[in-house]
């Protein structure tokens, strides 16, 4: 049976979760360093500040949505529908729930909203990220841009 996969807006409420999120997205990177639990939880805490501040200056009209898996919270989409295109700014799916096509499913959403307005969808990937770089080639991406860390990539709808 198919699972069934919404979003929601994310509300004040939901902060806690949204930090569990995105710990679980890059605790396994954070090990690395050698730290105890309590100084990457820390670290983690820190960069989840910072990251959200800098969402907030980068795409003020992005949108935050907690991605529910048959009702239960399962991870996080922002969306970004300005300037005549639509950014994936972030998906992060928890790891308990990965592998389930959550993301797929959410991203060809977007596909289908792209290609209905006539608009580009585009995104940036963690050059070290290769599991999203990987999906986001097969659906469709291909890499528009790149710096020392990540990769632009875009979507577009075949042309009729």
């Amino acid at each position: 049976m198919e699972k069934a996969i919404t979003i929601r807006p994310a509300t004040d409420a939901d902060e806690a979760f949204l930090l569990d999120v995105y710990v679980s997205s890059r605790a396994g990177e954070v090990a690395a360093f050698g730290w105890d639990e309590a100084q990457q939880r820390s670290f983690l805490e820190m960069q989840f500040s910072v990251r959200r501040r800098a969402y907030a200056m980068q795409y003020p009209d992005a949108k935050c949505s907690i991605v529910l898996c048959d009702g239960e919270p399962a991870g996080e989409i922002i969306v970004d529908r300005s300037d005549g295109r639509i950014e994936l700014t972030d998906i992060a799916i928890l790891p308990e729930v990965r592998g389930r096509g959550i993301a797929s499913r959410l991203i060809r959403d977007l596909q289908n909203e792209a290609a209905e307005a006539g608009v580009p969808l585009t995104l940036n990937v963690d050059r070290t990220n290769q599991n999203a770089f990987n999906l986001y080639l097969k659906l469709g991406f291909t890499v528009t841009g790149e710096t020392e860390l990540d990769l632009a990539m875009q979507w577009a709808a075949p042309t009729k």
